[in-house]
């Protein structure tokens, strides 16, 4: 039996040109992604019409609909096909086990009820809205290994348990439950008036063991190296594989990026996690190089988009206040990862709001460049997590001094002479001068 015809649609409008053998949103030519609306104008249309069917195919319709929602600056009609998506997947009881379904529906079930909570976890918070699925939800079992489920056929029975292993989608999930707390996390931090310092850091270094007993328990050949992107490219892997090692590296940067604030009190560890917060900013740039280089694994899809922007806030923080020697590599880290933001902006709108969102941190830095840059506070976890959310410029106060662009004296401190070199590049990218 051939995809239903809304799924089918809406799989057309989003990813794929049959008839090309191309990547339809990803072709080389502008006529057939210039076909992306008029098929997702009719993927709507199937789906509002079939709207009380609560099936699986319908799920996965909401999910893909969803994505190009956001991508088309109606962020929060993406929300709603989420939404509807999640309530579906909950009616469907997607995360029970049905002894009737073969292992191909099973499996199915069970990575759509997980691409559900990704989903969640993420659009919720890019628009600062709670999350529907609660920590203590009855769930099924994570993905398995992707090479395990692509040779299942219709009809073969489950896999056998002791063969049974999971997955990047299965470990990425897990990650993702530690992202949720980071979330919570920076949240707490946006909101308290007075920060305890001791809960601070035993936050931290709970989700620091999370993460790294979690680094600990993957395969040595899924942690991003070149040549274990090599190998899995030569599985059919390499595009996930990238996927994995960018959530990996994202998270680490935002559990670390509060000791960036210069205003913080010294602690045992700040130097440390502010290290380690550049280092993991860094690899992610490396990723993303890795990502270009590689044709395919090439990480294309749109919130690849925030999760650069985010590296990139940190090497700004390095060319700005970091020793010489650090200059030319934290400057061509910058450049590289615009390389990514102008290979993107081909093939999603929503790239130019978060190019946007860098353009006003950029100005923020301009304006306060008195190592106050990066302090956390509610406008930088907006920053940080609510990408679906248009950034303001950050309101002045007593500890930002506005910085005179034609003033020679101003311009004459290092700071500013590094935020003129910085301040141009991403001017731009902005307006569509840069050159990758």
């Amino acid at each position: 039996m051939g995809l239903p015809s809304v799924l089918a649609t809406v799989f057309v409008s989003s990813s794929q040109d049959i008839t090309n053998q191309h990547d339809g949103r990803y072709s080389p030519d502008s006529e057939v992604r210039a076909k992306g609306p008029t098929y997702t104008t009719r993927a709507k249309k199937l789906l509002h019409d079939n709207f009380e069917n609560i099936c699986l195919e319908n799920v996965q319709a909401c999910i893909l609909l969803g994505n190009i929602c956001y991508d088309d600056d109606l962020a929060d009609v993406e929300s709603l096909y989420f939404v509807l998506a999640v309530r579906m997947a909950q009616l469907l009881r997607l995360a029970v086990t049905n002894d009737a379904d073969d292992g191909v529906t099973r499996e199915t079930k069970v990575r759509v009820w997980w691409s559900c909570f990704v989903i969640d976890t993420w659009a919720s918070g890019g628009l600062n809205l709670s999350r529907q699925f609660k920590m203590k939800i009855k769930r099924p079992r994570v993905p398995m290994e992707e090479n395990m489920f692509y040779a299942l056929r219709q009809g073969d029975a489950d896999a056998d348990v002791l063969q049974w292993r999971p997955g990047f989608w299965g470990h990425m999930v897990r990650m993702v439950e530690i992202y949720t707390q980071i979330q919570d996390f920076h949240k707490y931090l946006a909101d308290a008036d007075v920060w305890d310092e001791d809960f601070i850091l035993l936050t931290v270094q709970d989700l620091e063991a999370q993460l790294t007993l979690f680094e600990q328990s993957i395969e040595p050949g899924m942690r991003f190296s070149l040549d274990n992107l090599k190998a899995y490219i030569h599985q059919g892997l390499g595009g996930i594989f990238i996927a994995f090692n960018l959530g990996l590296h994202h998270y680490w940067t935002l559990l670390f990026y509060l000791y960036l604030d210069h205003r913080r009190p010294p602690t045992t560890n700040g130097r440390a996690y502010a290290s380690r917060c550049k280092q993991h900013a860094t690899i992610v740039c490396d990723i993303l190089r890795a990502s270009r280089e590689h044709e395919t694994a090439e990480a294309l899809y749109n919130i690849v988009g925030h999760v650069t922007v985010v590296s990139s806030s940190v090497l700004l923080h390095t060319y700005l206040f970091g020793e010489p020697e650090e200059l030319p590599d934290a400057k061509h880290r910058l450049e590289s990862n615009f390389e990514s933001l102008v290979q993107l902006r081909k093939y999603w709108a929503s790239i130019e709001f978060m190019i946007n969102r860098l353009v006003i941190f950029q100005n923020n830095c301009l304006r306060s460049l008195n190592r106050n840059t990066h302090r956390f506070d509610r406008w930088m976890v907006k920053f940080l997590l609510e990408h679906g959310l248009a950034l303001e410029e950050k309101e002045e106060d007593a500890d930002n001094l506005p910085m005179d662009m034609g003033n020679s004296t101003v311009y004459g401190s290092l700071q500013c002479e590094r935020g003129r070199v910085t301040h141009g590049i991403i001017m731009e990218l902005q307006n569509g001068d840069y050159s990758s």
